[in-house]
């Protein structure tokens, strides 16, 4: 199922992404077959990573975002693109969770406040853009806001949200608002009076949709003009053609002593756990068209 991402524009002045992500969410849920904390880390980094890609010109533009905290969690990787696909991964998807005193499940300690997080953007030019800032809290909205101040230079308001029952995620969403060019200092201070209302995101997309969400929180501070939406859904795109690559980088001799070893050789996908196997034939002949 496709996500659907809405864009408007604030008097001219402040732009504001949202997104609902519980379809996104238990897409990963089974696949990774996440524990309660890991889903709401993921989830949440997942959402933010959609919001990203939106803003990716062409379709084969792309980017990375690699959080790594001294959490339980290990990194959180996902990735989006032009097309509209996201994915992701985390390297420890069964950790156990503790409780706040509020109720919610302790993200910020799974993932851990120590640590970067680091964005690397494909978008056509001669090397890719790298950008990286130091962990707030683990929270991950709050990582994402500081990243985008140090590392884009661009005041953000993010606010995520994850709500799960019964293993299942029941509401998810996200929304940034970017400050733009020579803002009225009085339109500012109206915009973080309300990002700073703008909490428990979950509930917000329980029952409305992004474009919803968007007009309950900045219809009363001015004109609203919303963009053509964009469309997300998480989507692997491994493929055995991208597969044979990297096992041509290991070399025929030590592909083989694999084989040797434990009878094949076997390459997971992070990001949906497809396992690719091959044996000594396979392996050779790999090599072999390789050359010609």
């Amino acid at each position: 199922m496709k996500c659907e991402i809405v864009k408007a524009l604030l008097e001219n002045q402040i732009a504001v992404y949202a997104v609902k992500t519980d379809s996104l969410v238990n897409s990963a849920i089974k696949k990774h077959n996440l524990s309660p904390v890991a889903a709401a880390a993921l989830g949440r980094m997942l959402t933010v990573t959609a919001l990203m890609g939106a803003s990716l010109k062409n379709t084969s533009d792309y980017l990375t975002a690699t959080l790594k905290g001294d959490g339980e969690l290990g990194s959180l990787v996902c990735c989006a693109d032009g097309r509209g696909l996201v994915k992701g991964y985390v390297d420890n998807p069964n950790v156990g969770h503790e409780i706040k005193d509020d109720g919610h499940l302790n993200v910020g300690l799974a993932v851990g406040k120590n640590g970067t997080l680091t964005v690397i953007k494909n978008i056509g030019l001669k090397t890719p853009y790298v950008g990286t800032s130091k962990l707030v809290s683990g929270e991950i909205a709050e990582d994402f806001a500081q990243y985008f101040v140090v590392s884009e230079q661009q005041p953000c308001s993010v606010a995520l949200g994850v709500k799960l029952q019964k293993g299942k995620c029941i509401s998810a969403g996200g929304v940034i608002v970017q400050v733009l060019p020579n803002c009225d200092p009085a339109l500012l201070f109206d915009v973080e009076t309300v990002c700073y209302a703008m909490d428990e995101i979950s509930y917000q997309f329980e029952s409305q949709d992004a474009k919803q969400v968007i007009e309950r929180f900045f219809s009363q501070l001015g004109h609203l003009e919303f963009e053509p939406s964009r469309y997300c859904s998480y989507r692997c795109d491994c493929t055995t053609r991208r597969i044979e690559r990297l096992i041509l980088t290991l070399g025929l001799e030590d592909a083989l002593d694999v084989v040797e070893k434990i009878g094949y050789l076997e390459v997971g996908c992070h990001f949906c756990g497809k396992k690719y196997r091959y044996d000594k034939d396979q392996i050779i002949e790999l090599f072999q068209n390789a050359k010609k």
